[in-house]
């Protein structure tokens, strides 16, 4: 099956989003609780707070990207349950590695830790970024190493579950049957979506027992499920509802069906959400990088869920339609097939500017919040321009084309089917 290009501009968008939001690591006048708490009663301040925490976006997109892959293989005979398995095994633990590599040398400062949370906890160093911003050496401690995850371990998790479920869905030709899997890829992430705050309210004490004590074992396994910032619940489940519409663009499922669906699943998660929200307020600001909260779970997926049927609408528009043009935009999904390279980098490429030019020509600077936000805007200009340099040498040394390299090895897969500049410009060479 072809690749997807309104997926890539999703991805895309989804990135270019994060690199602005990213902007509050650059700012050095970080509130206290009680000040972020006030500024939390601010539907304003809340509303954006929440915003940024929506990159749970990546999961749903590795769920369906992974799924459009996986379930059209195993649909035209290509791959086995069995192959999907240990092809999304694979591919998921690399990613792991990678992001547990990231947090120890790139990563940025992160504040707090399971005891001592954000933002008036401990800061959290990587040996080269933090190295830099401090300018003395730092070691990475052991609740980033082994308490903490992030947005690669998300998608490492994703990839695997994905193709967990998907694998067991196929026995015995178990694939063709289309409309038994969207179900049940929607119920198996609908309960994980409804049992994350009562696993959250079980385990927790748990993961808090295990750092307190150096149970770093139990810590491990703990934080894979509800540990700080992106575990299993609730983000697999995300994952899976990204998998429904995955199958769904495999199998080429009229648009007017899944808008239906996925409109009424998206509007009971947003209203239920709002309607909790209304009632339990903000989290405090001490508990922004813990398992999501209820009110927040219920939110995020609702408007992911809406994001995602609408992607799948327009994909199916004519191809004259100006808005599906829009959603193929070059310049959006150039940056959707990078992500992993610049979510790696970005942290070493913006403390670097920020620490050995900005800070020596304009001190003082980053304790403004509008200029940190105005220096991730920037990033995203900068990054482009990297990306379209980079594009000349067919973006050879990037981490997409080492994973292209890595993952081709480990599935026997060719490796072809990862070009990134054929992949980018495939529409155009098609109408030329």
């Amino acid at each position: 099956m072809k690749r997807i290009q309104t997926i890539d501009f999703l991805r895309g968008f989804s990135i270019l989003v994060m690199l602005f939001f990213h902007g509050s690591y650059y700012w050095d006048s970080l509130p206290s609780k009680d000040q972020m708490n006030q500024m939390l009663s601010n539907p304003f301040a809340g509303l954006a707070l929440l915003l940024g925490k929506a990159i749970g976006i990546f999961a749903i997109i590795t769920g369906m990207s992974n799924a459009v892959s996986m379930y059209s293989r195993m649909n035209s005979g290509k791959s086995k349950p069995r192959q999907i398995f240990f092809g999304g095994l694979t591919t998921g633990l690399w990613i792991i590695l990678v992001g547990k590599i990231q947090i120890a040398l790139f990563n940025h400062t992160t504040i707090g830790n399971a005891l001592f949370p954000f933002p008036d906890g401990p800061p959290n160093y990587t040996l080269i970024t933090g190295s830099i911003k401090t300018g003395s050496i730092q070691y990475p401690t052991s609740y980033t190493l082994v308490y903490m995850t992030t947005a690669l371990h998300l998608i490492g998790f994703s990839i695997i579950c994905t193709g967990a479920v998907l694998s067991l869905l196929g026995i015995k030709e178990g694939y063709k049957k289309t409309k038994r899997n969207i179900i049940l890829l929607g119920l198996i992430a609908t309960t994980i979506i409804l049992v994350t705050q009562p696993a959250k309210e079980l385990l927790r004490p748990l993961w808090l027992d295990s750092f307190a004590s150096g149970q770093h074992a139990k810590g491990v396994f703990l934080s894979i499920f509800i540990g700080d910032s992106y575990p299993f619940f609730p983000y697999t489940g995300y994952a899976l509802y990204g998998a429904m519409f995955g199958v769904a663009f495999s199998q080429n499922i009229d648009k007017k069906k899944i808008a239906l669906v996925g409109g009424i699943g998206s509007g009971i998660y947003i209203v239920t959400g709002s309607i909790l929200l209304g009632f339990m307020g903000h989290p405090s600001a001490d508990e922004i990088f813990e398992t999501l909260p209820i009110q927040w779970n219920f939110l995020l997926i609702g408007v992911m869920l809406l994001i995602s049927t609408l992607i799948y609408y327009v994909h199916y528009k004519e191809k004259k339609s100006k808005i599906r043009k829009g959603f193929t935009s070059t310049f959006v999904r150039r940056f959707g097939l990078m992500t992993l390279t610049i979510f790696v980098f970005e942290p070493l490429v913006g403390t670097t500017i920020k620490v050995l030019i900005l800070d020596k020509l304009f001190p003082g600077w980053s304790g403004n919040g509008i200029l940190a936000f105005t220096y991730g805007a920037f990033l995203i200009l900068l990054w482009y321009g990297i990306l379209k340099l980079w594009e000349k040498v067919r973006f050879i040394g990037s981490l997409e084309w080492l994973n292209g390299k890595v993952t081709s090895f480990l599935t026997r897969r060719d490796a072809s089917r990862l070009n990134i500049v054929r992949n980018l410009y495939e529409e155009k060479i098609k109408e030329n």
